[in-house]
């Protein structure tokens, strides 16, 4: 599967690869244009996202399937070590990126990402996901907007950044959303891996979302390699805190060189 790429000119700055989240697209990463100013910024589509292709099958929706089509955009731009951030769902991708190929990864960033780093789900949130499974196969992007992470109910995103996301979001792939769903959000977590992590890792947390903040406080605690800076905003901490955002990112990669 080729994914669309958004890359800067080479013009001799260090790769950055930025990965959005579910229902969400390259456009995510708007408010982050100065990272351009310090690295040569890349921005894809995730499948069923923006103008990539949606999986058609369930062995194309797999995490280790989307570890493949990112691995796949380095090679396409002939890169041979870089730079990956990753958000909400993205980083759960470009975590389990760097716990498979750590010798293309010279260091990385995450933000907020529960997926990522849950415990194993109980029944019950096997069939709440299931019931959204079919929700979103039955009613389509209606379906899809009734879900938390949509970014219609973003209240803290600047009202040009919730329509941008919005109608990407309304714009995605609807069978290629179901399979995401039902094949990757299951087998996300990497938690249980954190401690295997080569690459110098970045947490950049959101303080406002209350429901991720025990699991940065289980980070800092049972893997003190990896950073952690806090930033005052949610879940998409580079859209509500870009400024900060930028900073952290680029004070930190820039100390890995």
């Amino acid at each position: 599967m080729k994914l669309h790429v958004e890359a800067d000119p080479e013009q001799g700055r260090p790769p950055l690869l930025l990965v959005h989240g579910m229902l969400s697209s390259r456009n995510h990463w708007l408010p982050n244009r100065r990272l351009s100013q310090r690295f040569r910024v890349i921005r894809i589509d995730l499948p069923a996202h923006g103008l990539s292709p949606a999986p058609r099958d369930g062995t194309a929706a797999t995490p280790e399937a989307l570890v493949d089509t990112i691995e796949a955009v380095r090679r396409r731009l002939q890169i041979s070590e870089w730079y990956i951030c990753g958000q909400s769902f993205g980083a759960a991708v470009t975590l389990r990126y760097a716990l498979t190929f750590p010798d293309r990864v010279l260091a990385q960033v995450f933000t907020n990402a529960n997926g990522a780093l849950r415990e194993a789900w109980e029944p019950s949130q096997q069939r709440r996901s299931q019931m959204q499974i079919d929700d979103v196969r039955r009613d389509g992007h209606v379906a899809m907007r009734r879900l938390p992470y949509h970014p219609c109910h973003a209240r803290r995103f600047p009202p040009d950044m919730r329509e941008i996301l919005s109608r990407d979001a309304d714009a995605t792939d609807i069978d290629g959303i179901a399979l995401l769903l039902a094949e990757a959000i299951p087998r996300l977590s990497v938690r249980d891996r954190l401690g295997e992590l080569r690459v110098p890792t970045l947490l950049v947390n959101g303080l406002c979302e209350k429901q991720f903040q025990p699991t940065r406080k289980w980070i800092s605690a049972a893997h003190p390699h990896i950073e952690i800076r806090d930033l005052e905003g949610g879940h998409s901490i580079n859209i509500e805190c870009p400024e900060g955002f930028d900073a952290a990112v680029t004070q930190f990669l820039s100390a890995q060189r």
